[in-house]
């Protein structure tokens, strides 16, 4: 019979998961959307770096999960702060290695691998036993309900990736601007200010016929002119008060 551990592909997918789920279990979704995304990413390429240098397996992991969960429900008023996250992960995960695994690494070697002192690392590796009483082991049917919730967890975080990755897709792909409305209307605008233009142009620079019609007409009123004049003289009128008919 097989039971759900984990459906991550590569250690980088575990340890995003693990960078997600140490802050939430130890101090709630309210501490964790105050961390920011440098430290974050800080936290999970440690995560990263650590269960990759040491080759722990996935029911490893998920067992020192369940410890920082023990630890919490233990002591609900320990109040949690920044870069706790760190300590807590690697005490967590030297407790659950010694008790999971047959070939163990020393408290020196994770001290080489997490960069936390060794001293350090033995006092919290005592606090950490003393807060749980001493109380390492875990059931199968623990183990399994503790996998089961941890993969729905997983899911979950799968999803809302996948959703965010195509929410950006669909922006990046979408011909939407926030200035395109805009610039179709100063194009619109321009479109009609060059039709109310194209009249005064021709009338600017007419055609040949045009002109010839034009020079025409102006030589019949100056005919007309010329002929009223001589008659308005010879009728002894002031032609200035005589309005001819063009």
């Amino acid at each position: 019979m097989s039971y759900p551990i984990l459906s991550c592909s590569n250690v980088s997918q575990l340890a995003e998961f693990v960078a997600q789920m140490v802050p939430k279990i130890w101090a709630g979704s309210s501490f964790t959307s105050t961390i920011s995304t440098a430290r974050s990413n800080a936290f999970r390429l440690f995560c990263q770096n650590m269960i990759k240098s040491t080759q722990v397996s996935s029911p490893c992991v998920l067992v020192a999960l369940l410890y920082i969960y023990k630890l919490r429900t233990a002591y609900p008023s320990i109040r949690a702060s920044l870069g706790s996250e760190v300590r807590l992960f690697t005490t967590a995960l030297i407790l659950a290695n010694k008790f999971l695994d047959d070939n163990t690494f020393t408290n020196k070697t994770w001290s080489e691998v997490s960069s936390v002192p060794l001293v350090e690392l033995n006092i919290m590796e005592m606090e950490f036993l003393s807060a749980l009483n001493y109380k390492t082991s875990v059931h199968q049917a623990q183990f399994f309900s503790w996998a089961a919730q941890c993969q729905q967890w997983m899911s979950e975080l799968m999803l809302a990736k996948q959703m965010h990755r195509k929410l950006a897709e669909k922006k990046r792909s979408s011909n939407y601007h926030p200035y395109s409305l805009k610039s179709s209307l100063i194009c619109y605008q321009k479109q009609q200010q060059q039709q109310q233009q194209q009249p005064r142009y021709r009338l600017l620079h007419p055609s040949s016929s045009s002109v010839a019609a034009a020079l025409a007409a102006a030589a019949a009123a100056q005919a007309t002119s010329v002929a009223t004049v001589a008659a308005a003289t010879a009728m002894n009128v002031n032609y200035s008060n005589f309005i001819p008919r063009v």
